[in-house]
């Protein structure tokens, strides 16, 4: 009983703590709420903007203690947490965002330790400078919350703070960093794309800060002007230091390499310099290491080998790092992700590279010199989940390793040197695979009892023969241009598929395949980009391709179609682009293609097009190429093209989705075969930047509108060919960008005006077989075109053409009146020039030789020598006379 009556005593004590422990464990139990923060959170939500509701729970009938996103102390029920930061990270997670204004009203929040209102839109509005006097805050998160304007310095007064994010806003910039220095307890600070660059001493600021773990100061504007800025620091806690996306022009501080508490280090997007050093072998606790897009050179440091914690190493797009792959890399048996892509490597890779890489789950090697030589029968370590090796040595045969890896997602093989039919085993194991880009090598082998499954497959320009291949409904991108698939193409676009067809892109150009193009587009409703081109199709284009009303882009050009363009293409609301070129169309060109204002590019040249150019052509004002040559178009040019705004103005490359589409790591580039500057070229990576017209061997008769020559972006004008009248506008002058003009086999007359001299790109004009008269202009650029570009005008005078302009003789021996000079006064001018640039000339040479006795003599001794070469040819010339007159 003695025992009995402690434990009792005891009973009470354990009950109560118990219950503390129970209101610590489970928040927001007691349900006690400050009045004084009830009034004041309501007053903070009140000038909030909420479009979707997020505070709904904010009520003067809950409480406060209960409202989403607010957390109190458990036993005095102060408010010690205001978590709203957008939780919605998708697609939608702009309707969710708070707006308006911070009220004051935080300030009564006297406990507030944590604060969060990230991923919200503020539209520009500064961040509260009274956030400063909440010195209970511990936690502060501003990141993608659209605040702009200067960061205020009263942030300094938060001598409590360990987490500062201000990241990602619109606008944000420092003016000064010294009040960072004032918060001791700091260790995460982020101001990525905050503008820093009138803070040069940026880094003795951060470096003040003793418990600093984490720095971020990505995309800041930090420059190579500020010749402090990475001088000297000391970061004994620092772990994470992200300082990519600036301009720093300089070589790696030492400094550096003495942070051996780092774990990533980000220096990517820079311009930095200089060999990577062989210092980063001692950074032993490092994890990330992000060096791509600089430009380093040298070799890649073999003391990277010794990071044994080494998971990313990235060092692509350095075009200077040379030499040979280090072969300590392959004990770095940590490491997941090996980008050395877009180098200068060389050499070999063997066995020996990935001798403990059991965890490589990356390998991008793409744009190098390495070749792969390794064992027929070799098993990697590995499982990779991503292979670029793009330009990377890795034939003439097929990789038999590969079979070995059942984990990949992405095969990028392209232009590797694979001389090879594919083997048996291929096509089994890749059907799992995502994307599969084997184009531009020399790989064989008939696909007809293959289905392919991936998502996104480049097989083009390669030798794969026999009928096509098929596909589930899976793929989104099928290329197999520039092969030699043979038979029909019915077979392929008639296949039902049981599920709806996600294909995309197909692209077939440049094969063998013939037969009529069958009625069934309908089974492929997402397709948004089709190149048929270059085939032997016959036939005409079926009513069903008016059912892809998702289509952008089509291309059926240069093959044995015929027919009138069908009307239901016109459901096709989003075209951008149709060329029919080379075929045996006909008909007119029809109403409602000229009305498409979608369209970027009409390409149908070389078909058998009748009737007048549709004036509504002007209203497509982002058309860029306009090919109708070599048809049988008639009647007048419109007047209003200056309208097509996009050949007017200067380079806007709007509505490139047409020409480029993005996949993941792949790209779809729409390309065309242009006419321009004489020569059949084809535009592919250059093409949103073309703008063309050509209208040349038709019926086209009348005037050259003077509209036309308006055109300010336009490069390529060909009108040649044609029935025109008329003169050349003095507007051409203006036509700054244009490198080829063709207006022979017309009937234009009157003068060349003097202006068509302004065209200092212009690299091809052909003007011959018109009525033109009068004197070729003069001028830099003119003289260099041959008699060709204007032969076959009668009337046409002056150089390059042997015929000379009436009173040339005259002008060089009558003295310059006075009257002349009012009438004339180029010439004034010229001679003027001519006068000065003798005199700056002249002295120019003689002054060199007043001054520099050694060339003064130089120039003598080749006088003397001159003159005693002269004497002799005139004696040897004056005796010979003598000799001839004696006789």
């Amino acid at each position: 009983m003695r025992n009995s009556r402690p434990m009792i005593l005891m009973f009470p004590l354990i009950c109560f703590l118990s219950s503390i422990i129970l209101i610590l464990c489970e928040p927001n139990t007691m349900g006690v709420c400050n009045e004084k923060e009830k009034h004041a959170l309501l007053r903070f939500k009140q000038a909030l903007s909420d479009p979707a509701n997020r505070l709904s729970s904010w009520s003067m009938d809950e409480d406060c203690c209960r409202w989403e996103a607010v957390r109190c102390n458990n036993v005095t029920g102060r408010v010690v947490e205001l978590q709203l930061g957008n939780p919605y990270v998708d697609s939608n997670y702009t309707n969710f965002m708070l707006g308006g204004e911070i009220s004051p009203a935080l300030l009564e929040l006297e406990f507030l330790s944590y604060l969060d209102l990230s991923l919200n839109g503020f539209g520009g509005r500064p961040i509260p400078s009274f956030l400063g006097s909440m010195g209970r805050l511990r936690y502060l998160d501003l990141s993608f919350a659209g605040f702009g304007g200067v960061v205020p310095h009263q942030l300094g007064n938060l001598s409590t703070l360990r987490h500062l994010d201000l990241g990602y806003n619109s606008g944000l910039y420092v003016e000064n960093l010294d009040w960072i220095s004032h918060l001791s307890f700091l260790n995460y600070l982020d101001m990525d794309r905050v503008d820093l660059h009138k803070e040069v001493h940026w880094l003795e600021s951060v470096s003040m800060i003793p418990s600093l773990s984490e720095l971020h100061f990505s995309n800041c504007r930090l420059d190579r002007n500020m010749v402090s800025s990475l001088g000297y620091a000391n970061f004994t806690s620092l772990t994470v230091l992200d300082i990519s996306w600036n301009d720093f022009d300089q070589e790696i501080p030492n400094w550096l390499f003495n942070s051996t508490s780092l774990v990533a280090l980000y220096l990517s997007d820079n311009q930095f310099k200089g060999q990577i050093s062989e210092s980063f072998g001692q950074l032993k606790y490092l994890e990330s290491l992000y060096l791509h897009w600089n430009s380093f050179h040298g070799p890649i440091p073999t003391s990277i080998g010794n990071l044994s914690s080494l998971r990313y190493l990235v060092l692509g797009r350095n075009p200077l790092i040379n030499g040979a792959l280090p072969t300590s890399l392959g004990l770095l048996s940590n490491l997941e992700y090996l980008g050395a892509g877009g180098t200068s490597l060389i050499g070999n890779i063997s066995e020996v590279h990935f001798t403990t890489l059991s965890k490589l789950k990356v390998l991008a090697i793409y744009e190098t010199s390495l070749s792969f030589h390794l064992n027929s029968n070799w098993t990697p370590p590995f499982q990779l989940e991503h292979l670029d090796a793009n330009s990377c040595k890795m034939g003439p045969k097929f990789p038999a390793w590969l079979k070995t890896q059942k984990s990949l997602s992405h095969l990028l093989l392209s232009s590797s040197g694979i001389v090879d039919t594919t083997p048996n085993w291929f096509w089994k194991w890749a059907s799992s695979i995502q994307q599969i880009h084997l184009s531009d090598n020399q790989i064989s082998g008939e696909l007809s009892q293959v289905v392919l499954n991936n998502t996104i497959i480049n097989l083009s320009s390669n030798r794969f023969s026999g009928q096509l291949p098929l596909q589930s409904s899976n793929v989104v991108v099928l290329n197999i241009a520039n092969n030699s698939f043979s038979e029909q193409i019915s077979p392929l676009i008639c296949r039902k598929m049981n599920e709806r067809s996600k294909l995309e892109v197909l692209d077939i150009s440049n094969n063998a395949l013939s037969g009529e193009l069958s009625d069934c587009w309908m089974h492929w409703p997402s397709l948004t980009h089709i190149n048929l081109g270059s085939n032997n199709l016959s036939g005409e284009i079926p009513n069903s391709i008016g059912s892809l009303v998702a289509l952008k882009a089509l291309s059926l050009h240069n093959n044995s179609l015929y027919g009138d363009i069908p009307s239901s293409l016109q459901n096709c609301k989003v075209l951008g682009l149709i060329n029919l070129s080379d075929n045996k169309f006909s008909g007119i060109i029809p109403r409602w293609i000229v009305e498409r204002t979608s369209l970027i590019i009409i390409h149908l040249r070389s078909n058998k097009f009748m009737g007048d150019i549709p004036p509504q052509i002007c209203q497509l004002s982002f058309l860029r190429v306009l090919d109708l040559a070599n048809n049988s178009l008639s009647g007048k040019i419109p007047k209003c093209l200056n309208n097509i705004s996009a050949m007017a103005g200067g380079r806007s490359r709007g509505h490139n989705d047409v020409l480029l589409a993005y996949y993941d790591y792949e790209s779809y580039m729409e390309s065309l075969i242009l006419n321009i500057k004489g020569r059949d070229s084809e535009y592919k990576k250059i093409l949103p930047y073309v703008r063309m017209i050509d209208l040349s061997s038709n019926n086209l008769s009348g005037s050259i509108p003077f509209e036309i020559f308006s055109l300010l972006g336009l490069q390529s004008l060909n009108l040649s060919h044609n029935h025109l009248t008329g003169m050349i506008s003095i507007e051409i002058g203006g036509m700054e960008y244009l490198e080829s003009l063709d207006l022979s086999k017309n009937n234009i007359s009157g003068e060349i005006p003097q202006t068509i001299a302004n065209l200092t790109f212009l690299g091809v004009l052909n003007l011959s077989y018109n009525n033109l008269s009068g004197r070729i202009p003069s001028g830099t650029q003119i003289q260099t075109f041959s008699l060709l570009s204007f032969f076959g005008n009668a009337e046409l005078c002056g150089a390059p053409l042997p015929k000379n302009c009436l009173g040339d003789e005259e002008d060089t021996q009558r003295p310059t009146g006075e009257g002349e000079n009012k009438e004339y006064p180029e010439i004034v001018w010229f001679y003027i020039g001519m006068g000065s640039g003798f005199f700056v000339g002249l002295w120019g040479v003689c002054g060199c030789l007043f001054f520099n006795k050694a060339w003064r003599h130089t120039y003598y001794q080749y006088l003397d020598d001159i003159k005693d070469l002269a004497y002799v040819a005139i004696a040897i010339k004056l005796k010979w006379l003598h000799q001839k007159l004696g006789k």
